[in-house]
């Protein structure tokens, strides 16, 4: 018996696998050095994007940096004249807000406060503080400067 056209076959169907898997593999090369340039493409992207990024943040931070030096040189150069006003401004500003929920009255909700979403309660703070300015201690009646002259 004669199995020689077996032979011819499996020779031209392992050409074809051989040239099929060499294109496969071609493509895949082709593919991977596609995805290698863009990634290269991404990287130096993202590198200008970050530097762009931090040179406006640091810019940003400079100018907050002053602008809370100046308040704070402002603060320190005015708390000698009126020290209810400086501790006024101490307390932080509380915006509220009405909230009315079905059912229920209308209550008010302090949106700013230490953390987000919890209020902030300062009314403590503030009836310590009025009581202080009503009846204020001997000690806090005059301004530093006053004391150190009197002494002398």
């Amino acid at each position: 018996m004669d199995h020689g056209w077996m032979y011819w076959h499996s020779d031209n169907m392992l050409k074809q696998n051989t040239a099929r898997l060499e294109e496969k593999e071609k493509r895949e090369r082709e593919l991977l050095s596609q995805i290698i340039v863009e990634a290269d493409d991404y990287k130096v992207e993202f590198h200008r994007k970050r530097q762009i990024t931090s040179e406006t943040n640091r810019l940003t931070n400079r100018e907050k940096e002053q602008e809370f030096v100046a308040k704070l040189e402002k603060f320190h150069a005015e708390a000698d004249k009126d020290y209810w006003k400086s501790i006024a401004e101490l307390i932080p500003k509380e915006v509220a807000a009405v909230e009315k929920r079905r059912g229920q009255k209308a209550s008010v909700v302090v949106v700013q406060g230490p953390k987000p979403g919890r209020s902030t309660d300062l009314s403590r703070m503030r009836q310590l503080l009025l009581k202080l300015k009503q009846n204020t201690p001997p000690h806090l009646n005059q301004s530093p400067a006053v004391l150190v002259e009197t002494p002398a």
